[in-house]
């Protein structure tokens, strides 16, 4: 959250209520939120009506300024945002993952696709996705499931994994950057969301979070580190941010 909440700040535009963000496979609205409390104008889309009610819930616990910038949120896939017409928002994000949960290629394709049309020319695209080397550090540090990583992820790339049950694609950096790119987006900046933390232990990154003197330090270099390749690849989460350069 810490490494994704700085990409947003350091690509989009100054918060305005003028300016319009889909957050397509927000899930539960975090981000959704996250943004209308900045100033942002923001519609919620996902594919599962539970999140969605969660989503209504938390939106409804918050302040009528934070309200008023949620434009609506609305039930769907994200390979089909045809309710939606061209250009219709400055920026467009799909963070936490939801293009992994398409597993056929031809899906994802039209997902990105679709995230494009959407997004204004001159528009942010974020894409998050999951990466496939954090998987084969992860099946070291939980062995239950080096089963499951191997030889399905490092043979295909698809594996079930999450606590749904649900089969991913996990993507190589080179991979997703190809597809993001090969939609016609100008890629912008890359990140490892897990950034320099990624695979340390849980308990360790929580005491330091918590620590008023080790905790500033270690963030800053968090966020000065979390765009370099080495960073990058060992991510569990890969985001992307591109702009749309035609339409």
């Amino acid at each position: 959250y810490i490494v994704t909440t700085h990409a947003l700040r350091r690509h989009l535009p100054k918060p305005s209520p003028v300016v319009r963000i889909l957050d397509a496979g927000g899930g539960p609205g975090r981000y959704t939120i996250a943004l209308a409390e900045q100033g942002y104008r923001v519609t919620l889309f996902d594919l599962s009506p539970q999140l969605l009610e969660l989503a209504r819930t938390r939106i409804a616990d918050r302040p009528d300024r934070v309200r008023d910038h949620i434009d609506d949120v609305l039930q769907g896939s994200i390979t089909d945002l045809s309710r939606f017409p061209d250009a219709s928002f400055d920026a467009t994000i799909c963070l936490g993952g939801p293009l992994s949960h398409l597993v056929q290629r031809d899906d994802r394709r039209r997902a990105i696709a679709e995230l494009h049309r959407v997004t204004m020319v001159g528009g942010l695209l974020y894409v998050s996705v999951l990466g496939r080397i954090g998987q084969y550090r992860a099946a070291v540090q939980w062995p239950d499931w080096f089963s499951t990583v191997f030889p399905e992820i490092a043979e295909t790339g698809v594996s079930v994994i999450t606590p749904a049950r649900a089969p991913c694609y996990f993507f190589l950096p080179e991979e997703i950057e190809g597809e993001v790119s090969g939609a016609g987006l100008a890629i912008e900046r890359v990140y490892g969301c897990q950034g320099i933390g990624a695979h340390l232990d849980e308990a360790n990154l929580l005491a330091l979070m918590g620590d008023p003197k080790r905790w500033p330090l270690w963030e800053q270099k968090l966020l000065e580190t979390c765009d370099h390749p080495a960073v990058v690849g060992v991510s569990n989460h890969i985001l992307v941010v591109s702009r749309k350069r035609h339409g």
